[in-house]
């Protein structure tokens, strides 16, 4: 999918008001979006996800997770858990290190709904140990839910860190690196500015012009020019 919209074939899906298509029922964005990005790094090696992870949350909540350098990085894709008044809750991803667990919550055009967080940690937390949640969109969240350490981390944050890759080695990372740019920049949640295009060269210029004289429209600098006043009588 990140292929088809790098290039323009579907990036229309993905702009904000377009829930109504396909015969008016909620198309799941986020449900697309997050078995693609965390689908696809969870086919890498084991340093490649960890720095793929790195670069879609951010590192600071990687650290908060306590998640060891020494243990492998699992991804579970929409678990479900228990909770009660209800009939379950499923986070979008959790990702589990060494009997550690951060929670990832995954939003494109969407806010969060009433106690979402709360409720997602209350039930995860029954099974294993939670350390930390990254909200992954542009919804709000407190740096604190049920004594958690909460993150944000906009689809812009991860395309802008994406604009300065400075994989060059044209491996397997390098090469997702360079697709999510691409597909981040084809959507209105991830694009950002990323710079002019460089200057063609003098050589391949085919027509140049030139004005002499005071630049950059007129061959002298403009003088004054004296008021006019006009004064109409009104006619009898």
């Amino acid at each position: 999918m990140m292929e088809a919209v790098a290039r323009g074939k579907a990036h229309w899906l993905f702009g904000a008001g377009t829930d109504g298509l396909f015969n008016g029922k909620k198309r799941p964005q986020e449900d697309m979006v997050t078995s693609t990005v965390f689908g696809s790094i969870w086919l890498m090696s084991r340093e490649d996800r960890r720095r793929a992870i790195e670069v879609v949350l951010g590192t600071e909540c990687v650290k908060a997770a306590g998640f060891s350098k020494a243990n492998d990085i699992e991804i579970s894709f929409w678990k479900k858990f228990p909770l009660e008044g209800r009939v379950s809750v499923e986070p979008d991803i959790l990702l589990s290190c060494a009997g550690k667990t951060l929670i990832v919550e995954v939003k494109w055009h969407a806010s969060l709904s009433k106690c979402q967080i709360e409720q997602q940690i209350e039930a995860v937390r029954r099974t294993t140990i939670v350390r930390a949640v990254v909200m992954l969109g542009e919804a709000g969240v407190d740096k604190k839910v049920l004594d958690i350490p909460c993150f944000r981390r906009t689809w812009r944050d991860v395309s802008g860190e994406l604009q300065t890759w400075s994989g060059k080695t044209d491996n397997a990372l390098d090469r997702w690196a360079e697709k999510m740019r691409e597909f981040l920049q084809k959507t209105d949640m991830g694009r950002v500015f990323g710079g002019l295009d460089s200057l063609a060269e003098p050589e391949t210029v085919v027509f140049r012009f030139s004005k002499p004289g005071h630049p950059p429209w007129m061959d002298s600098a403009p003088s004054a020019v004296e008021s006019v006043q006009y004064k109409f009588e009104r006619e009898q």
